[in-house]
């Protein structure tokens, strides 16, 4: 702030030798007069000066406001909990089960050691233990999580031996083993758009978390066998689809990088993901699946110039001959009865579900499914802990593609009342008796809504019994996608056989159709050994 200019105005001394006593006043008030001014004048400016300095100040706070902030995964308030959160996982995962049922006595020593006088209530942590066992057996082992080398080991030993790819691969899955994403707009399900619903961790956090909504995405409409209105549920594509179920669970994946050794990839190797929850009719209806595989594979043996091996797993066997009938069927595939000669070098069945499985029918039965669908420990576990055995059954009869496990053959193949093929010598027990019911009532409903008095007690069952009553337990919609999709009998007439061909309900059961008119294709079934496999089942009153 610029100070005014003032004229100077006094008198000299040696102008006048003395000074009047009115000059001297004169002098006296103008000197006062020009103090005041002057004070005002840096009042004005201090004042000025405080208003730069605060407005210099506003500046730097609106430029440190709209400047970067730390990451809220830095602060401390988010590393202090962080910490104690991993810290306490940390000491569950070291803690033995023993602990568990010590940790009152050492806390009461504790307290008695820093004289702290309070009351313990009595605490029974038998069950905390227990469940902490269950848990910690069903979590992978850190070394499943991480890769060492060894998985390559088997494609190295035939990379050593001279081998190389030849002819192009096709892999099939079996049932659960594709991921399943949702493609669902509806704005309650918006919020897991191209999330997995089935496969990896991200299942197991909306089943724990967004359970109700989980479980009406994975269900299908009971009359149409299709998409609920509003959702919409995909199978994954890509080599990704079925190499593993979550972090830890491989299915396909050391198949797939054993493979890549012996120099496979994306132009030779083709994973054939699919709806596992679909019945066959409806995979070709609503994905055009059997139409998208011929294409793929008259791709790759064009390309190629060989014909394609085809690996499938459980379900995938049954999906399997049920495509080569399609392809052959002059109203759906046109490929007509020499297309698998002409395409299919060797189709490879690693432990096929050809007959269906036992387990499958105890899963329809009571819901307990975690065997049946080959589920990993930690995905059971959710599934056991979070869904009671009524909305399991429930949602595994919803799924048409599961039915396709059915036993086939009745009694001719899975025994009668006093025989099966497979029992033990000198047995008291005959695995032909498929359901056999303890003493004491057991709790059978002629339907899902059925009065809770309706109690029954019915007889031992063999495979044939066993179908027809179960069938009983189900509702109208579920009987009727049954009748129009599958059948599981045992055909004995050539003529009947040739007419099958064009029956699409019996294109899942080897049994009631002819094998394709192919010589030189091979076809190799591929089974484990030394592992117990549920056969028969008894039943008690729950």
């Amino acid at each position: 702030m610029a100070l005014p200019k003032r004229t100077k105005n006094w008198t000299r001394y040696d102008e006048s030798g003395s000074t009047t006593q009115s000059d001297h006043e004169d002098n006296v008030q103008y000197t006062s007069g020009d103090n005041k001014l002057l004070v005002d004048d840096m009042h004005e400016a201090q004042l000025e000066i405080d208003r730069q300095a605060k407005l210099l100040d506003a500046q730097a706070h609106q430029t440190v406001k709209m400047g970067p902030h730390p990451r809220f995964l830095f602060k401390a308030r988010f590393l202090f909990p962080l910490g104690i959160i991993l810290g306490v996982l940390l000491g569950f995962i070291l803690m033995q089960p023993y602990d568990i049922q010590e940790m009152h006595a050492h806390l009461a020593l504790l307290m008695e050691e820093y004289d702290i006088s309070l009351k313990m209530p009595e605490i029974d942590l038998s069950g905390v233990e227990m469940e902490w066992q269950r848990l910690r057996g069903n979590i992978p082992e850190l070394w499943k999580l991480n890769n060492d080398g060894r998985e390559f080991q088997v494609g190295e030993a035939m990379k050593a031996r001279g081998l190389t790819a030849q002819h192009p691969v096709v892999l099939v899955p079996g049932i659960v083993s594709t991921s399943l994403e949702s493609w669902s707009t509806s704005p309650e399900y918006r919020a897991f758009f191209r999330e997995k619903l089935w496969g990896g961790f991200n299942m197991i956090s909306q089943v724990m978390f967004n359970r109700d909504k989980w479980i009406a995405a994975m269900m299908l409409d009971p009359d149409t066998g299709l998409d609920p209105l509003g959702i919409k549920i995909r199978a994954a594509e890509g080599m990704s689809a079925a190499s593993n179920f979550m972090r830890g669970y491989w299915i396909w994946a050391k198949i797939i990088e054993n493979l890549a050794t012996v120099n496979y990839d994306t132009n030779n190797l083709y994973l054939a993901p699919y709806d596992w929850r679909l019945s066959m009719w409806n995979l070709e209806e609503r994905d055009g699946y059997f139409s998208r595989l011929k294409a793929t594979i008259e791709g790759l043996k064009k390309r190629q110039k060989k014909r394609v091996v085809i690996a499938a797993h459980s379900m995938g066997s049954t999906v399997r001959p049920n495509s080569f009938k399609w392809v052959e069927s002059p109203e759906h595939g046109g490929g007509g009865p020499d297309w698998v000669e002409n395409h299919i070098e060797t189709f490879i069945s690693i432990a096929g579900t050809h007959l269906g499985v036992a387990k499958a029918m105890s899963a329809f039965l009571s819901g307990e499914m975690k065997d049946t669908v080959q589920m990993n420990p930690a995905g059971a576990y959710v599934l056991e802990r979070f869904f009671s055995r009524k909305e399991r059954r429930k949602l595994f009869r919803s799924w048409a593609g599961s039915a396709s496990m059915w036993i086939k053959g009745g009694t001719a193949v899975w025994g009668n009342g006093s025989w099966a093929p497979d029992d033990e010598p000198n047995s008291m027990h005959t695995h032909g008796q498929l359901f056999a019911f303890r003493s004491g009532i057991v709790n059978v409903h002629a339907s899902e809504d059925a009065s809770s008095d309706d109690l029954v007690r019915p007889k031992n069952m063999t495979a044939t019994d066993a179908g027809a009553w179960i069938l009983q337990q189900t509702p109208p919609s579920f009987q009727k996608m049954m009748a129009t999709n599958y059948s599981f009998g045992i055909e004995r007439d050539d003529e009947v056989l040739k007419k099958n061909d064009l029956d699409h309900r019996k294109w899942t059961n080897p049994l009631e159709i002819r094998l394709p008119d192919a010589p030189t294709t091979r076809f190799i079934c591929v089974y484990g050994q030394g592992k117990e496999t549920e056969r028969s089942y008894w039943f008690v009153a729950s």
